[in-house]
């Protein structure tokens, strides 16, 4: 059986995580589980975000079932209060206990989104989360968004993401008939950063893109770059030509950034935002562009993740000696460098603790 500082570095903790749209957190308690653990979101008076262990250090009532007084958060069951920094600063039935504190994590805002730090607080730093959504104030580009709680281990997830030829098979709107045979794949990697990247030339303009496609040809060219930072979070820029047009001309450009963050080993939650520069004032199109991206995402992609999930077990991926396709370049090489990545921090975990001792 695993035990708990095992399963604790199954994830790397080190790492900005999205924990939620940043208008998600307010003045009510939200609970969220990131890392296997279960994490309170809300906001203090002076409309910071703030992040508590959801267990009172008492009898491990979940703090999120109380309510906001003041910087505090009260809990349910016997009324101790925790200030913002996680420590006691009310106890109704005497002197505050030494022991009495809620962990805090590590909480900060970009691109709309509170982002959550599970490991080291003190190697928190905001440059260490890179550039994944610019786009997203800039007003050349229509924005849409979304959420979804993914049945499914978040690694499964990144799969489906950097492997774009599975959408003519899962996506039959997004997706064309034998677009996979025809496009060049290219891979390569620096770091904890891999790109996947795509060439589609010829392709016929699917009924998702005709919704803003504003040329009356039926062929394009298209280019899909992907970029994977590590842990978990990815750029997607899709760049669309008439037919024999080069990248530079391209007359569509739709980017977009994906967030998975674990939330067990066989659930996750998933944010997107997209964007796109053409039509960018017609807001029915961009709800239509919403509903086109999130029904990909809810009907189509999650539900062949959660089966894939729910067909593993509890066995490891790995384990099951999966087979690989040229086109899985990119998901093997994240895979790869993740796992570096965990075993590096356990190492110098245990050599942290192992000079405390």
């Amino acid at each position: 059986m695993i035990s708990m500082p095992e399963a604790k570095t199954s994830y790397l903790r080190n790492a900005w995580y999205a924990a939620a749209w940043s208008e998600e957190v307010s003045r009510t308690p939200l609970a969220r589980t990131f890392l296997a653990e279960p994490v309170v979101l809300f906001r203090d008076t002076n409309g910071s975000p703030i992040a508590l262990a959801d267990r009172c250090p008492h009898r491990f009532a979940p703090l999120s079932k109380g309510k906001i007084v003041g910087d505090a958060i009260e809990c349910p069951y016997h009324g101790l209060r925790f200030g913002s920094d996680g420590n006691c600063v009310h106890n109704y039935h005497g002197p505050i206990p030494k022991a009495a504190s809620a962990h805090r994590y590590a909480l900060m805002e970009r691109y709309g989104v509170a982002w959550i730090w599970m490991g080291d607080a003190d190697k928190a730093h905001e440059d260490r989360l890179p550039d994944f959504g610019t786009f997203s104030n800039d007003d050349r580009f229509a924005v849409a968004r979304g959420y979804l709680p993914v049945s499914g281990n978040y690694q499964l997830a990144v799969d489906n993401l950097l492997d774009l030829t599975h959408a003519q098979f899962l996506h039959p709107a997004l997706g064309n008939a034998n677009s996979s045979e025809h496009s060049v794949f290219k891979m390569n990697s620096e770091g904890s950063t891999v790109w996947a990247k795509y060439f589609f030339e010829g392709e016929p303009v699917t009924p998702f893109k005709r919704m803003f496609w504003e040329s009356a040809s039926d062929t394009c060219n298209r280019w899909a770059d992907i970029r994977w930072e590590a842990p978990s979070n990815l750029y997607l820029e899709v760049a669309t030509s008439e037919c024999g047009g080069s990248r530079e001309e391209a007359v569509v450009l739709v980017p977009s950034s994906h967030f998975l963050t674990p939330e067990t080993s066989k659930t996750s939650h998933y944010f997107w935002m997209n964007a796109r520069n053409v039509r960018i004032d017609d807001e029915a199109l961009t709800e239509m562009f919403r509903q086109g991206t999130d029904n990909a995402f809810r009907n189509e992609d999650e539900p062949m993740i959660a089966l894939v999930q729910e067909r593993m077990g509890d066995n490891d991926f790995a384990s099951l000696k999966p087979v690989f396709l040229s086109t899985d370049r990119a998901a093997g090489r994240a895979r790869q460098i993740l796992t570096r990545l965990i075993e590096a921090e356990r190492s110098t975990s245990q050599s942290e603790t192992e000079r405390a001792a």
